[in-house]
């Protein structure tokens, strides 16, 4: 695919107009890419966030040896109207900081997968305590304990092993 601009990608939306899509798919919509290295670049709901305006973030952080001593690199996070990856390396500190009120937020839901070393990472790094997360790995596994099977703690489920189960994909 050729994109206008290096920062856009079609990803799959919600069709909210109340009624089915006359072709029974995914609506494909065009969704900007965000390249944060200021807090100004964020939406102002999600750096100021309030008890008027409950929000849903997809959620992410990548990095080197990602935990106590590595290094965080690239916060992800994904909006209903657009992506945006938080270059904490250019950003550093004041950037961080910024975003530290919505990442420890009651109104902001954070949905990620496998959040514990993204979690360490945060704490030690800049002090920021995860507040209101929804993790898909913890969640599966609630669910499969509750309906009697077990995963071995050994061998969680990795994201893609969550989608592509038919019982979960598009539901957790």
């Amino acid at each position: 695919m050729v994109f206008a601009t290096p920062y856009q990608t079609y990803i799959p939306l919600p069709f909210d107009s109340g009624e089915e899509h006359k072709d029974h798919e995914a609506v494909l919509s065009m969704v900007p890419i965000h390249i944060v290295t200021h807090a100004s670049q964020l939406p102002k709901e999600f750096l100021f966030p309030s008890s008027k305006n409950h929000l849903i973030v997809g959620f992410d952080c990548e990095g080197v040896q990602l935990c106590h001593y590595g290094t965080l690199c690239i916060m992800q996070l994904a909006f209903l109207d657009a992506i945006y990856l938080v270059d904490v390396i250019q950003g550093g500190e004041k950037l961080m900081k910024a975003c530290k009120p919505a990442l420890e937020s009651s109104f902001i839901t954070k949905v990620i997968h496998d959040c514990k070393r993204d979690s360490e990472a945060l704490y030690f790094h800049f002090g920021i305590k995860l507040h209101n997360v929804m993790d898909t790995q913890i969640a599966y596994s609630l669910i499969e304990k509750q309906r009697g099977r077990r995963r071995s703690s050994d061998n969680p489920i990795s994201f893609i092993a969550l989608l592509a189960d038919p019982n979960y994909c598009g539901t957790i």
